[in-house]
């Protein structure tokens, strides 16, 4: 089963979940609000229900639990402390994003395989830890995730990124390849494994680990923000899992 991932919009970094949730919930608020008028909200006493104002917009929120422990964490990686996993989702949540010399959460993007594919911030996130090493090291971490949808991509027109992206390489799609770029495994945990025990330690790297996608991008055009151009090019629909070579198409002239 697909595991889990938010994608960082702006760097293509790919943060993945050790264990699926066993529920999602998902809930959506209207954008609608009770009347008011100078004096305060409008009511009746003959009314059964207060008069509604439709504004708009409305407001669509997933709330997941994740569960992270140093027991499941991957072989290649040498975790003593259970928040060496969970900071970096923790961060998410964190005003760690500039746009326009302000301080915001980044944009993210929730994947879980092909059925899911929401853009959006995290706007709160908490961590129940109930295991403990002797120095006080937390062990296991429940942690539970508060994800907002947003309504406009940061790469659409007139979002955050966009005249950002008015700056960068032309990408061109139709032509013919130019490079291509190896990758390491297909995204997934069991990609970036060692070798068999008692076998030679021969791991099949090549430059770029599939899940780094910002560095990917890099790789190919410069600079960590035209990922999805480059899954486009190769006809990749899941940027959680997949494997290489990839092609890598012309660019031009920076405008």
């Amino acid at each position: 089963m697909e595991r889990i991932a938010f994608l960082i919009e702006d760097t293509g970094e790919h943060l993945g979940a050790l264990l699926n949730p066993e529920t999602v919930i998902m809930s959506r608020t209207a954008g609608v609000e009770p009347r008011r008028t100078s004096g305060g909200r409008l009511a009746g006493a003959g009314l059964a229900d207060d008069p509604l104002l439709f504004t708009g917009g409305g407001h669509t929120e997933l709330r997941l639990d994740l569960v992270f422990d140093v027991d499941l964490a991957p072989a290649h990686l040498p975790v003593t402390d259970v928040r060496q996993m969970t900071r970096p989702i923790w961060s998410l949540a964190e005003n760690s994003t500039e746009v326009e010399h302000q301080r915001r959460p980044p944009s993210v993007r929730f994947v879980w395989g092909r059925a899911w594919n929401v853009p959006g911030i995290v706007t709160e996130v908490a961590e129940r830890f109930d295991r403990f090493a002797s120095d006080g090291s937390p062990l296991r971490s429940w942690m539970r995730l508060v994800f907002v949808r947003v309504g406009q991509s940061a790469d659409e027109e007139g979002g955050e990124n966009y005249e950002l992206a008015q700056r960068l390489p032309p990408v061109d799609l139709t032509a013919p390849p130019v490079d291509s770029l190896q990758v390491l495994g297909d995204g997934t945990d069991e990609g970036l494994q060692p070798a068999e025990p008692g076998g030679e330690s021969v791991p099949s790297m090549p430059p770029v680990p599939a899940v780094e996608l910002g560095i990917l991008s890099w790789r190919a055009f410069g600079t960590p923000l035209l990922w999805k151009l480059l899954l486009e090019y190769n006809n990749i629909d899941d940027p959680s899992r997949f494997s290489g070579p990839l092609a890598v198409p012309p660019v031009g002239q920076t405008p």
